[in-house]
Formats: C-alpha cells, structure tokens, sequence
C-alpha cells in the first residue's frame, strides 16, 4: 500500500485538522476530537512543530496548560492537502464491486466498535 502523502501520514493530516478545530481548547479537546490519546496527540504535536506547521503556546488562563494553533505554513498545507483525501477515497470505493461495497460499511463500522473498546 502506497503512503497518501510523501510529506505526512494521515494521522498527522487529521491531527492538523483538528488543531484548526479545537487547537485553542488545548491537548484533551484534540485527543477527544481525533480519538487519539493524549501521549499520542503531544508527540504527533512536537514533530508537527519542529516540522513548522504547528505551535504549541501556553494557554492564557492557564500558563501551565499548552494550546496549539496552525502557523501560516501548517494552515496553507491543510488547505492544500485537506480535497485530496475525498478524491483519493472517492477513488478507492469506486474501485470497489457492489458486492464489496455493501459489505464494506458494516464492515467498518464493525472494526470502529472494536477499536474503541481498545481505549
């Protein structure tokens, strides 16, 4: 399986997208949009910045409490990279027969319950 983007994986695609949503609420509200834990959403986060596409900054109400925001550069890419995952998506189901098509969305509905009963 080819990767979706030679300069980042999905999971940090989706992580930007989420700290354009609900980057200002801080850690916990990113880990409950993306579903991911927060160990995960901060180390995801440290190699988004050093890579310049995100910032982690105190919170106002709270020093301690860090918030992340897109920088100029992290705004632009999701922008550019956020239509190809539909397309590429769009792409893939219609590579699929009727047949796995109808047996695909239980399917997945199916892996979702499994894996969240993982967290």
């Amino acid at each position: 399986m080819q990767p979706l983007f030679e300069d980042v994986t999905v999971p940090q695609l989706v992580l930007l997208d989420a700290v354009q949503a609900c980057g200002r609420e801080g850690i916990a509200a990113i880990s409950a949009y993306t579903l991911l834990s927060q160990p995960t959403v901060t180390q995801q986060a440290a190699g988004l910045e050093a890579a310049g596409l995100l910032r982690r900054i105190p919170a106002e109400d709270d020093r301690r409490r860090r918030v992340l925001t897109l920088t100029e550069r992290g705004e632009q890419f999701l922008a550019a990279k956020r239509g190809l995952v539909p397309d590429r998506l769009s792409a893939a189901w219609g590579s699929l027969t009727a047949e796995e098509q109808s047996m695909a969305v239980p399917l997945l509905r199916h892996l979702m319950e499994l894996v969240s009963e993982l967290a």
